[in-house]
């Protein structure tokens, strides 16, 4: 089997790569192929494999995840360093990771992916696709803006706001959280639309089912706005161009050991509910 190999740009030294992943790899048996620690879209996975390895954090697995997407290859993250919502095998259990993959033994989660296109004049200009989400923001001024949403072709609401979150429901631990929006189980088949400091006490954050495509129009503004897709890649919105979001039809496939826990991660990382010990659970 052949693994490619994401890394995160600091944790994962190349003595740590050639001390504790490569022999685990040889060991096994495996192939494997190594990115560049910071790529674009755009870079090159080998048609022969088999695994996107992740070694890092939710970023790193972000990036290997876009990739996954494209090409249409699992993933599997290792956690090196803190607790990660999206890196589930801990680096000390790569090797029995491995084998339960070749096995075909390890659970395998679908995970809904966003792919946003920017039109402009009914021609399209630019799309990408987003594992967490796709998140519309003011630029170049500090000016509230007016947004108009629509679901297919049904206006949702219009909203005065810094920006506007779309967000998958493995997004929902991410930015959306931090802006109101609700916990969501990764697994659930949805589309999350959150208002970014919107100007109203009565605006919350929406569940959408992922049927249709979502359309955001910025209203009476000559500013651009930013169009960003998983923190990572930033795309500009000028007047007159409309936003559409929707869930890709292709999923992200997630390996995952059968004992992660995603309350308990829930819990370490958000102090999420009560418990202090056992006789208070």
């Amino acid at each position: 089997m052949k693994a490619v190999l994401q890394l995160h740009p600091t944790r994962i030294t190349d003595q740590m790569l050639e001390q504790r992943i490569i022999p685990v790899l040889k060991t096994l048996g495996w192939r494997w192929q190594i990115l560049p620690r910071r790529h674009g879209p755009d870079v090159d996975v080998d048609g022969d494999a088999d695994l996107i390895l992740v070694l890092g954090g939710d970023g790193t697995f972000l990036a290997g995840a876009r990739l996954a997407a494209k090409f249409h290859i699992p993933i599997l993250g290792v956690q090196v360093g803190r607790v990660s919502f999206l890196c589930s095998v801990p680096v000390d259990n790569i090797a029995q990771a491995l084998k339960d993959v070749e096995r075909g033994v390890m659970l395998l989660e679908e995970r809904s992916v966003l792919r946003g296109r920017i039109a402009a004049d009914a021609a399209m200009v630019q799309e990408g696709i987003a594992v967490n989400d796709i998140v519309v923001f003011r630029s170049q001024t500090e000016r509230i803006r007016d947004f108009t949403a629509y679901y297919g072709s049904k206006l949702i609401a219009s909203y005065r706001a810094d920006g506007i979150i779309l967000s998958t429901a493995t997004g929902s631990t991410a930015y959306t959280l931090a802006a109101g929006g609700p916990l969501v189980h990764p697994t659930l088949d949805l589309l999350i639309l959150t208002p970014i400091c919107a100007h109203s006490l009565f605006t919350k954050p929406l569940i959408l089912p992922p049927r249709e495509e979502v359309e955001i129009v910025a209203q009476r503004s000559s500013y651009p706005l930013d169009v960003i897709f998983d923190g990572a890649t930033r795309i500009t919105l000028h007047p007159g161009d409309h936003l559409y979001v929707r869930a890709d039809p292709d999923s992200l496939h997630v390996y995952r050991p059968s004992d992660y826990d995603f309350y308990s991660v829930l819990r370490q990382k958000f102090q999420h509910g009560y418990l202090y010990g056992a006789e208070d659970a």
